[in-house]
């Protein structure tokens, strides 16, 4: 069957097992193609650093005439499912066969290429092999073995562990025998197990006419998939592919690879002509809202777009079908340069649950970021995520929300840049009840920061107890050699800023007021603030040593927790699940079931069905907190 072609925008394919979040991207006018593009993402990090990218490209495809669909898989981004549900793998594989079907029943189009990205790449070749409409494959850093993508995985796994561990090394309820957690993602033990037996080599692909096996950053091709492919009849192309590491480095680093971008569109446009057929599948049914059942109740997720002066964000609304809507409207805040769905997922699952409580959810991408216009190359300097201009983004959404007949009272979740705009709004807008402020990178922004943080490493360099313990612990020579080079160059870099540090101290005691005036606009507005540290968090050690949280008494609306791990992001399990029961205690406060005050009284927690929940509650402990009275000053 036909089915019309839409605009440009976000939708839901209806895909079993889990419906599929996608954003399609519409021909430019004038411009016209016969083959339809399906971008199939990585997993994990890659995934998440390469988000805008996709998009770009995506956009770029469309404006040489190919309809362009990109998809989150099942589990991931903002589809529905569950990292660790059964028959993940399975689940995966119909999702890209339901797109590439959705796609060739798309008027005009005869052919279907895929782009497979990464893991991406491997489950693509997989649906070929289970008869999906794909015609042409485009492969890049594509692992050729399933059990050597699990091996990669494993050993970034394994070099992430110790760095990111709790300081005490407590993990109350560690994962599953046979998971893995890689970088805050987790691959279930069946997951692993069943990606294990996949081969690019081996597979039956010779339903396809052409393929593009691009390498990655100058690492060359598996010459058996190469002969593989052409013995199967297929017509071969192999191709330099530069940037796939600038691509998949970080989400603030935005570097699209746009030889690539162009290489592949000259590949498609040297595709034959070819007359429209029947699809082989039936298409799967399009969405503009998503529905799905937690613990029995049933709670709808639909994209909304709000109009700013650059253009538009985009947000994904989640609300209780059948409860009555709380008065309380949260809404959750990119962190960083990090899309919508948030660090590790968390967003997402956060706010489904807190929607199947009956408070509204709203998970927002703000300029630049995401799926939201504005120019993400913007973020190269960080400071650029530390203006006024976010602040009044998140007050136009949040009158945009009103409007919409949700609140009155809305509550404000960030981390990092995320956590600073929900300090600040807080401070000025008495709508918001309570701020959720999670290892913030900084509660006032100056350009001398992280010059300053820099110094202060020096300084801990020059103190006698770290060579004590390194002299205890007998670090090898070499090693003490490169930690005294190290040391030199940083302290050269610090004598030289020498000439500015009484200017950059009066920002820092400026800084320090800016943050005492703006709580004390907290205090008087009565809003709650939620300070939320994990381990050595430089935000937490300036509070500290600036004394705000030592005369913590002076703001009771201030509650302050710690969170397990050293990780900025969360990416220990044991972070994440910390800040789940966080959340949910929050959560209990908002409703009125638990009555939950503080973390810090919380019996532990019967086990929840999502995996990262199933742990007792976590040391989470209380500063009260005290001091004068300030009006708010400019960011």
């Amino acid at each position: 069957m036909n089915v019309g072609r839409p605009a440009t925008g976000p939708l839901y394919l209806d895909v079993a097992p889990d419906a599929v979040f996608a954003f399609f991207h519409a021909p430019a006018a004038g411009t016209t193609s016969d083959t339809a593009v399906l971008i199939c993402p990585p997993w994990g990090w890659d995934e998440i650093a390469s988000y805008r990218a996709r998009g770009a490209w995506g956009a770029y495809l469309a404006d040489r005439g190919h309809p362009t669909l990109r998809i989150d898989l099942p589990g991931c981004g903002d589809s529905a499912g569950d990292p660790g549900e059964p028959e993940l793998v399975a689940a995966w594989r119909h999702s890209i066969e339901g797109a590439a079907g959705w796609l060739a029943a798309l008027p005009g189009v005869s052919r279907v290429a895929a782009i497979g990205l990464g893991l991406g790449g491997l489950l693509a070749a997989a649906t070929v092999a289970d008869g999906a409409a794909i015609d042409d494959l485009v492969l890049w850093a594509a692992p050729v073995h399933g059990r050597a993508f699990a091996r990669e995985q494993r050993a970034f796994a394994a070099l992430q562990g110790s760095r990111l561990a709790p300081i005490d090394d407590s993990d109350p309820a560690p994962l599953p025998d046979g998971w893995l957690e890689v970088g805050g993602f987790v691959l279930s033990a069946e997951t692993i197990a069943t990606l294990g037996p996949l081969d690019l080599a081996s597979l039956p692909l010779g339903r396809l006419e052409r393929a593009l096996l691009l390498e990655r950053d100058g690492m060359g091709q598996d010459r058996e998939l190469e002969a593989s492919l052409k013995r199967d009849g297929v017509e071969v192309t192999a191709a330099p592919g530069q940037g796939w590491t600038d691509m998949v480095f970080h989400p603030e680093r935005y570097r699209p690879p746009l030889v690539v971008f162009e290489r592949v569109a000259e590949w498609l446009a040297a595709a034959p002509t070819r007359r429209p057929r029947t699809p082989r599948i039936e298409a799967p049914r399009v969405m503009d809202r998503l529905e799905l059942c937690l613990d029995g109740t049933c709670i709808q997720e639909a994209p909304i777009q709000i109009d700013q002066p650059f253009g538009q964000v985009l947000g994904l609304l989640a609300r209780p079908v059948e409860l009555p809507l709380s008065p309380v409207c949260a809404i959750f805040l990119n962190a960083g340069a990090v899309r919508r769905i948030g660090p590790n997922r968390l967003w997402v699952e956060i706010a489904r649950r807190w929607a199947a409580r009956g408070v509204p959810t709203i998970r927002m991408d703000l300029e630049g970021i995401g799926d939201a216009d504005g120019d993400p190359s913007r973020y190269l300097d960080v400071g650029n995520f530390y203006t006024p201009a976010f602040g009044a983004q998140v007050t136009t959404i949040v009158d945009a929300l009103q409007a919409r007949g949700l609140g009155p009272q809305f509550v404000l979740i960030g981390l990092c840049a995320g956590a600073y705009w929900a300090f600040h709004t807080a401070a000025s807008d008495s709508r918001v009840i309570e701020a959720i402020i999670v290892n913030p990178r900084a509660m006032v922004w100056d350009p001398d920061l992280l010059a300053r943080r820099e110094a202060r490493k020096v300084e801990r360099l020059l103190e006698p107890a770290l060579w004590q313990g390194l002299l205890r612990s007998k670090v090898p020579p070499s090693r003490m050699l490169a930690v005294s080079r190290a040391m030199a160059r940083t302290a050269v870099r610090a004598v030289i800023r020498a000439a500015r540090r009484t200017s950059a101290a009066d920002r820092a005691r400026r800084s320090s007021d800016v943050t005492e005036g703006r709580l004390d606009a907290l205090q008087k507005l009565g809003t709650r603030v939620v300070l939320a540290f994990a381990d050595d968090e430089p935000v937490h050690d300036e509070l500290m040593a600036d004394g705000v949280l030592t005369r913590s008494d002076r703001w009771p609306v201030i509650e302050l927790m710690h969170l397990p791990g050293r990780d900025h992001t969360l990416r220990p399990i044991v972070a994440q699940r910390a800040l789940h029961v966080m959340l949910e205690a929050e959560l209990d406060r908002l409703v009125g079931t638990g009555g939950v005050g503080s973390l810090s009284d919380l019996a532990p927690q019967p086990a929840l069905e999502a995996w990262p929940r199933q742990v007792a509650a976590p040391r989470l402990a209380r500063v009260a907190g005290p001091t004068d009275a300030r009006e708010p000053d400019d960011w």
